[in-house]
């Protein structure tokens, strides 16, 4: 099969494909990654970049997209235009899958720091005619009756010559009250861990210090997989339609987690056979990916996962490289969409011990919500975040250079962009900036209905003018041309619309489990705002516009990446790694789809006006 060499610019590089090979996958061979929130189906119009000769002709996908003028100007899909010679491609900013800011901080309670492996420093005695005992009969008399012997048979074998090389001066690693291995001299001071939080846009490695839970190191890095797709609805149907589609999803995560280990270790000056335990949170679906087990039951209801409690893995089996007999532990799920990274958030926030009524909302790519009161506890999944991660807005991003994030609107529009670059798109927390602010003015009704100019005649002309009409609907202005590296951003009538939906579904699910514990709104003493949207978001912004309860600002809390905190808990404590095991049994999960009167709250949550209790009648 003949092989031609694509070239993108202006980044300059390059890769050599066959004949037949979409855009998109000659980019990923450049080292390139484009967006493809919508799995490569053509759907979303992220991925448009702009070819010469070496394309095929436009796909019928591609020319319902884009008009004459911008097909004849050589715009095209990534995902859909194949490669069939030699050719130069154009990838605008807006259609790459960059770094952008990740949140890595978050809010942890205080702990007795316990973890699951501990060195323990031994002084032996060597062999005589008076004590011929075996050599592990040895040691197991000094490890006490608290150790059990080791599982491993590498362990008994390295022992004979460990022994006698080290002068029988050894540490024993042990592991879950285990003996893993045997170090020559005394290496206590030498063991760490590493917790893990997988989201579907992001992944994060804390490197820990074990003896005393100290962070030695920090690494994080985009989710390989969402160049499969940016949602979870995405990479499920790869894992289970597509043949090896599972084995590539694993296989790009784990990867990426084995590098950012490596990482932090090689910042933090640790050696990685000096890490023992690697301990990893991330939804149901992130954690069934990362094992290379079958999402099959999380496509279609009940939405029943093949595993919902702890996992235990050699870290080898996993290609982790940290020690030869460490091990990796998968924090339990709570069932359908409502993973492990819930049940960190959980047990950092001490939800499970509650006393007054709490709620937790964890913003990301997915919306988690959790409703806590006198250890009762209700969890639930919302499909809210992508458009808060910008995946289904017309020039949506997430939170990278170039990406408007604060917008203020007084007598014309004041946007704070990412970078200190020109405009090219719109964060999540931009959007919700962008139209409260709409909403505030009254550019937009509560309905969501984008006022036409001849409704806006009080508004300050600098305002009204942003006011356009575009092919389809009409559209208001953030950064003009002049102010733009994308022509212009604006707000549609449709992302209005997309945000709506996305709201709606959480504030409806607040609602939803309140209803459980025969509470209102107005009776939560705290809202907690977790992950990276919580942290970012201006909290006028998105109680104006009823995405979050019309609270006092004293009862919202921003509390960061709170579910890597519950990993970095679990890692460093063994009591609170069983008492994640206990949430994750007793949490109610609650599948909002097939609660009665979910839809009426819906629509009565999808009004952009501040909302204090969304019950229905």
């Amino acid at each position: 099969m003949a092989e031609f060499v694509v070239t993108f610019h202006p980044n300059a590089v390059s890769s050599r494909v066959a004949e037949g090979t979409t855009i998109h996958e000659a980019a990923a061979a450049a080292g390139l990654p484009l967006r493809a929130p919508c799995g490569g189906q053509g759907r979303c119009g992220k991925c448009a970049v702009q070819a010469g000769v070496g394309v095929d002709s436009a796909t019928a996908v591609e020319t319902r997209l884009f008009g004459e003028e911008e097909l004849a100007a050589g715009w095209r899909l990534a995902c859909q235009a194949r490669v069939i010679g030699d050719a130069e491609i154009n990838v605008p900013s807006a259609s790459l899958l960059i770094e952008h800011r990740i949140q890595i901080e978050g809010v942890a309670r205080e702990v007795l720091v316990e973890p699951a492996v501990t060195k323990i420093p031994l002084r032996l005695p060597r062999p005589s005619r008076d004590d011929a005992s075996a050599d592990l009969n040895r040691v197991m008399q000094a490890l006490g009756g608290g150790v059990r012997p080791p599982r491993a048979i590498a362990t008994l074998r390295q022992l004979p010559g460990l022994l006698r090389a080290s002068n029988y001066e050894v540490t024993a690693v042990v592991s879950d009250g285990v003996l893993a291995s045997l170090e020559a001299g005394d290496t206590t001071e030498a063991c760490y861990g590493a917790a893990v939080d997988i989201g579907t846009t992001t992944v994060v490695v804390y490197l820990c210090h074990l003896p005393s839970g100290e962070v030695v190191g920090v690494s994080s890095g985009l989710n390989p997989q969402a160049r499969y797709g940016e949602d979870v609805i995405s990479r499920l149907q790869m894992a289970i339609s597509e043949q090896k589609g599972l084995t590539k999803l694993s296989g790009a995560v784990r990867k990426l987690i084995d590098d950012l280990i490596g990482q932090a270790a090689s910042d933090a000056g640790v050696a990685r056979e000096s890490i023992y335990e690697v301990v990893v949170v991330g939804n149901t679906t992130m954690c069934h990916l990362f094992l290379e087990v079958s999402p099959i039951g999380l496509a279609a209801v009940p939405f029943a996962p093949s595993f919902s409690s702890a996992q235990t893995v050699g870290a080898e089996e996993l290609g982790l490289r940290i020690d030869r007999e460490g091990r990796v532990y998968v924090v339990p799920n709570i069932g359908g969409f409502v993973g492990a990274d819930t049940v960190g958030v959980i047990i950092s926030s001490e939800l499970e011990d509650s006393r007054g009524l709490r709620v937790a909302v964890d913003i990301g790519t997915n919306g988690e919500i959790v409703v806590a009161e006198n250890g009762e506890l209700y969890a639930c999944s919302t499909a809210a975040g992508p458009a808060f991660e910008g995946a289904r807005i017309s020039q949506g991003m997430r939170a990278a250079a170039g990406a408007i994030d604060e917008v203020t609107i007084d007598h014309d529009v004041f946007c704070h962009v990412l970078g200190d670059v020109p405009a090219v798109g719109l964060c999540g927390s931009g959007l919700v900036d962008a139209i409260a602010e709409m909403v505030k003015v009254g550019l937009i009704d509560e309905t969501g209905r984008l006022r036409k100019p001849e409704e806006t005649g009080s508004l300050p002309e600098k305002v009204r003018q942003r006011l356009v009409q575009n092919d389809k609907s009409l559209e208001f202005v953030l950064a003009g041309a002049e102010e733009s590296g994308a022509g212009k951003v604006a707000v549609s009538a449709r992302d209005v619309r997309e945000l709506q939906l996305a709201k709606g579904a959480i504030y409806a699910g607040i609602g939803l489990l309140l209803d459980k514990l025969g509470r209102k709104v107005a009776d939560i003493e705290k809202l907690l705002l977790a992950g990276a949207f919580g942290n970012y978001i201006r909290r006028e912004s998105a109680v104006r516009i009823g995405l979050v309860p019309a609270l006092p600002a004293e009862r919202i809390e921003s509390i960061g990446n709170a579910a890597g905190a519950g990993a970095r808990l679990a890692l460093c404590s063994v009591a609170l790694r069983r008492k994640a095991e206990e949430v994750a049994r007793r949490t109610r999960h609650v599948e909002l789809s097939e609660e009665e009167g979910f839809y009426s709250r819906f629509a009565d949550a999808m009004a952009l006006r501040p909302m204090a209790d969304t019950a229905v009648d």
